[in-house]
């Protein structure tokens, strides 16, 4: 965040210009903070709360100063869906044994065997009968906040 002295009153007070086109909680939460005010600019601004469409437009054409921060990045579902994430950790992974990198790739071994149906049913169900009496973790791909996730074995 900027800190910029205050026009007046309140020796140091910090001064935040924000953006956001929601109309929401966050709105609310943002507008209420103390020295935070709100800025329609599309550049001038130290915080954007932005949603999808908004960085869609936006951030490609946008160069961040050090002080500007956003609560979005260009494909961040790369890393906030897990099915992705896991994907990402293991193209990683290989890489790293491509490039002979063999000790960097064992640090690629913190998560759990991970399994992206359907494409990857058949070495599921090796694994699946390999450990008869492992607890399995199901999760939908693209919900959230633990919507359809279930244990089975």
């Amino acid at each position: 965040m900027a800190n910029r002295p205050s026009g007046g009153g309140g020796q140091g007070m910090t001064k935040v210009r924000f953006r956001t086109c929601l109309r929401n909680t966050i709105y609310d939460a943002l507008r209420n903070r103390p020295g935070w005010t709100e800025t329609e600019s599309d550049s001038e601004f130290d915080f954007v709360w932005a949603d999808v469409p908004w960085m869609r437009e936006h951030f490609d054409g946008l160069r961040l100063e050090e002080q500007q921060r956003v609560n979005h990045f260009r494909n961040h579902y790369e890393l906030t869906r897990k099915d992705l994430m896991v994907k990402n950790l293991k193209r990683m992974r290989k890489q790293l044994e491509r490039e002979d990198k063999h000790a960097e790739a064992l640090q690629y071994d913190f998560f759990p065997v991970t399994f992206i149906l359907p494409s990857e049913y058949h070495m599921f169900v090796e694994d699946f009968k390999r450990f008869p009496d492992a607890t399995w973790i199901a999760k939908p791909v693209g919900r959230a906040q633990g919507r359809g996730i279930f244990l089975f074995n």
